[in-house]
């Protein structure tokens, strides 16, 4: 069975539905299968495969195939659910709806697995209201909710601010028996630190703690993004003291966060000084830290520094902007150091690369600054417009250059 298995994932992973399908068929019509359960696991890693790597339609149309050749023959509700599963990695919500009403249809009881799609998948549009709606349907068919659906709505309940039901329904789960998990305190971390409220997000903390859940490395970047947003050095310093102190690791997430804050507050040796405890455990800077990086080392005139930076992104393969490119190009020349800029240039013609620079490039960074004033004005605007207009002959009419 294995054998087959890995033949018929190999196939869907290779956008090949008809080979799999025909291996499927092959490994039923031998008497080891057809004596076995193989004949309904190999059935549903074939479906489940299809799903996975966008083969949604084959799925289906293979099951129509089925019920088209045994008019008795039913579908599961393990099968419902990977097509479920496969529809939703499609976005294609009127496919699920559609299989939603066909499952009533044909009396097919649904799952906890089966609510967890579909609340996911309403929790993702933002249609929170419906996924609250399939929570109280659950208590009406004595099915009991747990962390996989109760854990989106809180969520999708913190993303957008509305920490008042967040929390009730936090009351809610903490009466069932498998109760919240870390992941659920996590989300709700999240909204508020999100929501620029970090006292809020301290009492969850204090929460979380006193009814025996430990924070995580995740729980902390949430305050790390919190810091990273609004350059606040000393206390995201202080939040990484204390998490070496009381035994945690930093993640990659971590020091990318760390090192983005440091460089937007110019920083630039303690920014150095924790690119190196990075390298001792083992990660590197990705592509928009290391930018960061190379933009603030050629702001301080520190160009050999950058210079290896820049060469060690390549080697890592990854490719550098074309504008940082421009800007130390810039900058030698600028310095008169014309041999770096020439290997810095023999550097970049190694990696195949973009030639286009942003319509704000610029020497003259105050023009820069203003200009980037200028659009994030026009964006709040226009926001602010959006909130209180929705109808589009109004806005319309609103259109003018102030």
């Amino acid at each position: 069975m294995d054998t087959f298995a890995i033949l018929i994932r190999r196939y869907a992973r290779a956008g090949m539905p008809s080979p799999a399908i025909r291996t499927l068929e092959f490994a039923c019509s031998l008497d080891l299968i057809c004596k076995s359960n193989s004949k309904l696991d190999l059935f549903e890693i074939l479906l489940d495969s299809f799903c996975k790597e966008g083969l949604v339609w084959e799925a289906s149309a293979y099951i129509e195939r089925k019920r088209g050749i045994d008019p008795y023959w039913a579908s599961s509700i393990h099968v419902y659910n990977i097509l479920l599963k496969g529809w939703f990695r499609s976005r294609q919500l009127e496919r699920i709806e559609r299989l939603w009403d066909e499952m009533k249809k044909d009396n097919v009881k649904p799952s906890v697995v089966t609510y967890g799609i579909l609340v996911q998948m309403y929790c993702q549009m933002c249609r929170v209201e419906e996924a609250v709606e399939l929570l109280d349907e659950m208590k009406r068919e004595g099915i009991e909710p747990d962390a996989i659906v109760y854990n989106p709505i809180i969520d999708a309940l913190g993303e957008a601010g509305r920490f008042k039901e967040a929390l009730g329904m936090m009351e809610r789960f903490l009466v069932l028996e498998s109760g919240p998990t870390v992941s659920s305190y996590n989300s709700l971390v999240n909204g508020f630190c999100k929501a620029g409220d970090l006292e809020g997000a301290n009492k969850i903390l204090k929460m979380m703690i006193s009814r025996g859940f430990m924070p995580t490395t995740t729980t902390y970047n949430y305050f790390f993004r919190y810091f990273s947003k609004l350059g606040k050095i000393e206390e995201g310093l202080n939040l990484y003291t204390k998490m070496m102190e009381y035994g945690y690791t930093p993640d990659r997430l971590t020091y990318h966060l760390l090192v983005k804050l440091l460089c937007k507050q110019e920083r630039l040796d303690l920014a150095m000084q924790v690119r190196k405890e990075m390298e001792a455990r083992g990660y590197d800077l990705d592509s928009a830290a290391c930018t960061m990086l190379v933009h603030l080392l050629c702001k301080m005139h520190r160009f050999e520094e950058a210079f290896g930076e820049f060469e060690d992104m390549i080697g890592r393969g990854i490719v550098p902007q074309y504008v940082t490119y421009q800007k130390m190009i810039d900058e030698l020349k600028t310095q008169g150091m014309t041999e770096m800029a020439r290997k810095l240039c023999n550097v970049m013609i190694t990696v195949p690369h973009s030639m286009k620079l942003p319509i704000t490039y610029t020497l003259d960074e105050d023009a820069s600054r203003a200009r980037k004033t200028n659009i994030i004005q026009k964006a709040k605007a226009m926001s602010d417009t959006l909130k209180t207009c929705r109808n589009p002959r109004e806005l319309v009419k609103r259109r003018s250059p102030s």
